[in-house]
């Protein structure tokens, strides 16, 4: 009885007096993916106090385990901790030599020497590491103390642990390590000092040798495998840790520093897109562009399969290697509209062949350009789209409302919108807002998987696929089987018809407007693309969609420097379809019949036809547009017996009119819109005394009613002119120009004029010869 309390006693001292955990020294990060059920280490971070320590595996490499008893301590398990005859053996060598030639420790007992930071070696040291082992036995199981010896025992250099050694020596894991190898490193541990290249490489190797030939005589290895291990060379100097996805794993140890991480990154396929990504780096260094980055993720579980966050590159070259930019903000230039196009088509405010007007615009001084400085007079809404048009966009946007915009990109998962409505304004779809790659990759991807799934789930919704991108595995506990699942809903944030329409649109490649090749990307799978460049050349992007895989790219510089020729379509596109190339092709979306109409729409203006439309196309739109407008363009008119004239009835008897539909766009789309469609008839001109019709004559095409006026001086020093423009629905028609009822001049055909204009409000009036007047004010701010 008083034994047993003293065991207890003496147990409870114990406890308190070893910690638990035994260690707690800070460990490297590791990046991992999963092959076949194997762990592929991807990269490792050097642990907070310089040491290359990997956290604590679950198993110990059975060869290594062999290895580590036959030449520490052959009855580690039989023994309670304690070799009592390994102590005994050690003394008599001791004395009998006058030095200390032997140990005795067990493997045990150096368990608890590491986990008490190596003090010096003292007989009263030898006396606690005895007590320690005892308790270590008894508390731990001869595995977990086998798997806390080879996790932490010194390697030589700032080496701990076998799985740090079998990487920093071998290039590979531990369990994939020869019995040479083995060997090699469990002999380190007793002398680690052999390690290091040109010291001592005999003695290591007759360290090994001697242990493959215990294990020989023992017959743990035959006497071919024994013959063989001798052959292979010893390890030279320790080599680099694998830096597969370097970004990747900055980003990830932010949070979980020292642990074991796994990601859904395929390590064949990461390797491949930054050999890509490198590549064309290589090529663009030439236009002083140094950084690019590059992502690729499953449609379905929205896992990321490659993450290249920047080139990589000799950091010392201070080219911003180390930015992640897949996480870095920068200017989205095109890649929203897009969306805007898809929640228009799913408002039914639109449909997809309307006239958008593209003619000069002036919003409180900003003024929107077309990338060829071209105005088209009016586009279709998919040509808008196609051509990455920004005049037609800023329309659209201006009728679709930027804070209700706002709110479908924060929905879609954009999460770098910090400021209000009146910050961005029209801006917003031109790269007025932030953005980063992944957010953007994650939103193209989450209206990819909704498509996706529309057969699947007969046309329902699944809120949970607008979703960001993930970096772990994801795995639904309960898959959706049924399309009665209370979790799907009848309405979407985005209609499947809309964006249906929306890829449709995108996987166009009429892109002239970026006057790049775009025409070498024609016989490629297909896919639905986005490029955009943002201002001052400071971001190139592309981000294209199939219905398994979603691929971004960003071109540019990390320091914001902006480079002359940088567009989306002629620096990241290349890099998006070489990497498309590497990914199997899949069919494409189904299209969303359950969500169609067949309505008939207006061939030229694309809107629902009107009763006098002559042209029409019995086409499937978006349900939502049946409620969109007719066709403004088409009206009927009144012309003379010989077509030459318009007539009404103050001059020309009802009975003699000819009635004719006409397509008639306004003044200042038609005025631009002629050069572009040789087919596009004015209308004729009035008949001489009949009254003149109600409709605009002529209109002022620059500067817009209201608009504000920036005017940069020229090389002189003086003021810039300003060249003010009109068009008039009659060719031959002359107009008279005044400013601020000043007299400026007339023009004929061509309706330019070109003057001074000081800082301040004005008047601009024009008259024709007929006496029809057009008036408008701006402001001019120098």
């Amino acid at each position: 009885m008083a034994v047993g309390c003293v065991l207890l006693l003496l147990i409870g001292g114990l406890r308190l007096w070893v910690p638990r955990p035994l260690f707690n020294a800070p460990c490297s990060t590791l990046l991992y993916a999963t092959v076949d059920s194997s762990d592929v280490l991807l990269g490792a971070r050097i642990a907070a106090d310089g040491q290359w320590r990997f956290p604590e595996a679950a198993e110990v490499p059975e060869k290594f385990a062999c290895c580590i008893q036959q030449y520490e301590d052959k009855r580690f398990r039989q023994h309670p901790g304690v070799d009592v005859a390994a102590l005994l053996r050690a003394a008599w060598w001791n004395l009998r030599e006058g030095r200390v030639v032997s140990g005795g420790s067990t493997l045990t007992m150096q368990v608890a020497r590491m986990a008490r930071k190596n003090p010096p070696r003292t007989i009263g040291q030898k006396f606690v590491e005895l007590v320690w082992a005892l308790y270590l036995d008894a508390v731990y199981s001869k595995e977990e103390i086998l798997r806390m010896y080879a996790s932490h025992a010194p390697f030589g250099g700032n080496v701990v642990g076998i799985e740090a050694a079998a990487w920093r020596y071998f290039g590979r894991d531990a369990a994939s390590l020869s019995w040479a190898e083995q060997a090699t490193l469990a002999v380190l541990p007793n002398s680690p000092a052999l390690i290091h290249p040109g010291r001592n490489r005999s003695r290591l190797k007759e360290k090994r040798d001697r242990l493959l030939r215990s294990l020989c005589d023992d017959g743990v290895i035959d006497p071919i495998t024994y013959e063989l291990s001798c052959l292979e060379p010893l390890p030279e100097k320790p080599l680099p840790l694998p830096q597969l996805a370097p970004h990747l794993l900055d980003r990830m140890a932010k949070n979980r520093q020292g642990e074991r991480i796994r990601t859904t990154v395929r390590p064949q396929l990461q390797q491949q897109v930054q050999g890509i990504v490198n590549r064309y780096a290589a090529d663009y260094r030439s236009n002083y562009l140094y950084n690019s980055a590059a992502l690729v993720a499953d449609i379905e579980t929205g896992e990321v399969l490659a993450y290249v966050g920047n080139v990589t590159g000799d950091e010392s070259e201070d080219k911003g290697y180390q930015v992640d930019l897949i996480t870095a903000p920068r200017s989205t230039g095109s890649l929203l509209k897009p969306f805007l196009y898809a929640g228009m088509l799913n408002d039914g405010t639109l449909l997809p062949g309307t006239l958008v007007a593209d003619v000069p615009l002036n919003i409180n001084g900003f003024t929107p350009q077309n990338f060829n400085k071209t105005y088209y007079g009016a586009v279709p809404a998919r040509t808008a789209i196609e051509r990455s048009l920004n005049v037609p966009l800023v329309r659209m946007l201006g009728q679709y409302n930027t804070g209700r915009f706002m709110v479908l990109l924060k929905k879609l998962g954009m999460t770098t919108l910090r400021f209000s409505e009146e910050h961005y304004g029209a801006s917003l779809i031109l790269g007025g807002a932030e953005g980063t790659l992944w957010d953007l990759a994650g939103m193209y991807a989450s209206l990819a998987r909704q498509m996706k799934h529309y057969r699947l789930y007969n046309g329902r919704y699944d809120p949970s696929d607008i979703r960001p991108l993930r970096l772990t595995s994801f795995s639904r506990p309960d898959p959706i089987r049924s399309v009665a699942d209370p979790r799907l809903s009848d309405r979407g944030t985005l209609s499947h018809a809309a964006v249906w329409f929306m890829l449709d649109a995108m996987s166009g490649l009429n892109r002239p407007e970026e006057e790049a090749d775009w025409q070498q990307f024609a016989s490629m799978k297909r896919v639905a693309w986005k490029t955009g460049t943002s201002y001052g050349g400071r971001d190139a992007w592309a981000i294209g969609v199939t219905p398994r895989y979603v691929v971004g790219v960003w071109v540019g510089n990390a320091s914001g420097e902006g480079r002359a020729g940088l567009t989306g379509v002629g620096y990241a596109a290349p890099v998006l379809f070489d990497i498309f190339s590497l990914l199997p092709d899949t069919p494409w979306f189904d299209m969303p019949y359950d969500e169609l109409e067949l309505a008939s729409v207006c061939r030229q203006s694309g809107h629902k036809a009107s009763a006098v439309c002559p042209d029409r196309d019995t086409l499937y739109i978006p349900r939502a547009g049946l409620n969109s407008p007719v066709c403004p363009y088409h009206r009927l008119i009144h012309l003379s017996p010989d077509g030459a004239y318009r007539v009404n009835s103050s001059c020309e008897s009802v009975r003699r009119m000819v009635r004719r539909t006409w397509f008639v766009l306004p003044p200042a789309q038609a005025y631009y819109y002629k050069n572009y469609h040789l087919d596009y008839a004015p209308l004729p001109p009035m008949k001489p005394g009949c009254d003149e019709e109600a409709s605009p004559q002529m209109a002022i095409i620059y500067p817009e009613h209201l608009a504000v006026l920036y005017l940069p001086k020229g090389f002189s020093g003086r003021q810039e002119r300003v060249v003010m423009r009109a068009t008039h629905i009659r060719p031959d028609a002359t107009v008279y120009w005044h400013l601020d009822d000043v007299y400026l001049g007339e023009t004929h055909r061509i309706h330019q004029m070109a003057t001074e204009i000081g800082a301040g409000n004005h008047r601009l009036t024009l008259v024709d010869d007929e006496g029809n007047r057009r008036s408008i004010l701006f402001e001019v701010r120098e």
